[in-house]
């Protein structure tokens, strides 16, 4: 029974008598149907069933433990991207990562081909909450990013499977088969322990150590990166620079609000520029943001500069996707009412210094991430 202490310090029953279980509605759900299990509620038996169809075995016995695993990741990572997030080594894009990471490792033990499941997956969990959240959602605008990011792991895995069972387990290897491979610590510790090779206190350590050391170098390395990425500070690199701010609004333009920008290099003779979307841009995406880009510069828009602080620069609006990297105060460029972004400079005085810009080559550099290549002519 519960209890409350009255003024007077004694205690008496509370008039409201409830029970906080923790259970979540899934399991709320389950018990409320008579299910042994959450799987085999509504809520993920058709996710369950697909899973049964492609690896051609029944959830049951051994089975139980990856088909959970598979329908509850990619259940996950469905609303995860859905929101606007795509798999990265940083932040709700890492935790994303390993979701599908994990559940890519689960599907080839069951041996499942992942290009015919993924979809119908991503297609379960829309309709099992299409009413409550998935109003305007398709699958098609969400399982190529998981496949995507499925397919450039696979070979990975298997490489690191390989050097896992070749070679003496220390928490060195087991980092840099993080670093290089992207293999997660969790999941290396589930073959290991399959394999009666379990990682033990020490290994974790030295995990950890490396770890550290990793990210100290990490963050000297961003320092220098975000000077702007800029090779030098020329009167044609500038004219690229600003050019790249106009790019990135347009591809916006075009693309949707979920393109940023994730990092770019500036030389006297051509500009890149790297930016999440999950698939190849079309030639008629491309000629439509070659074609914003030097309308804007044909308007010969001013740009303008303000120091403020972070708070107030994202207040009005401006574009802020290096967050970790900023000071307490931010230089904010505008380029007329077209374009607004934190960013340390240099830059032209105004767009019809630029000349027109020309893109040359497009293409994926990783999962959910595309680079861009432009000239001015």
């Amino acid at each position: 029974m519960q209890y409350e202490k009255t003024a007077d310090g004694k205690y008496k029953p509370l008039s409201q008598k409830n029970v906080d279980t923790g259970m979540g509605i899934e399991r709320t759900t389950a018990i409320l149907q008579s299910k042994n299990d959450d799987y085999q509620t509504e809520l993920f038996l058709p996710i369950i069933k697909e899973i049964e169809a492609a690896s051609g075995q029944k959830y049951e016995g051994e089975n139980k433990k990856p088909m959970r695993i598979i329908a509850d990741h990619l259940k996950a990572a469905t609303f995860v991207i859905a929101d606007g997030v795509e798999p990265s080594n940083k932040d709700r894009g890492y935790v994303l990562r390993r979701l599908i990471r994990r559940s890519a490792v689960k599907m080839h033990q069951l041996k499942i081909v992942q290009v015919k499941l993924i979809p119908k997956i991503c297609q379960a969990v829309i309709e099992i909450y299409r009413d409550l959240y998935f109003v305007d959602k398709n699958a098609y605008e969400i399982h190529p990013i998981i496949g995507e990011e499925v397919e450039n792991f696979l070979p990975k895995m298997y490489r690191a499977g390989k050097l896992l069972q070749e070679k003496p387990i220390t928490g060195k290897l087991l980092f840099d088969l993080y670093q290089t491979y992207g293999l997660p610590l969790e999941v290396a510790q589930e073959w290991l322990d399959q394999w009666g090779k379990p990682i033990g206190k020490k290994e974790r350590e030295e995990f950890e150590e490396e770890e550290k050391k990793h990210q100290k170098i990490s963050r000297k390395g961003m320092k220098r990166k975000f000077a702007g990425g800029l090779a030098d500070k020329s009167e044609e690199t500038v004219r690229f620079h600003t050019a790249t701010h106009l790019l990135h609004q347009a591809l916006r333009d075009v693309l949707g609000e979920h393109v940023r920008q994730t990092g770019s290099n500036i030389t006297p003779e051509r500009l890149r520029f790297d930016f999440t979307h999950p698939a190849k841009l079309t030639p008629e995406q491309i000629r439509k943001v070659e074609k914003i880009v030097d309308q804007k510069i044909k308007e010969n828009l001013p740009v303008k500069m303000k120091i403020t602080s972070l708070k107030e620069a994202k207040k009005c609006g401006a574009l802020a996707f290096f967050e970790g990297k900023y000071g307490e105060k931010v230089k904010v460029y505008s380029i007329g009412n077209y374009s607004t972004e934190i960013c340390a400079g240099p830059h032209v005085a105004s767009t019809g210094e630029i000349g027109s810009v020309k893109i040359v080559k497009e293409g994926s550099i990783g999962s959910g991430k595309r680079r861009i290549y432009a000239i001015i002519e």
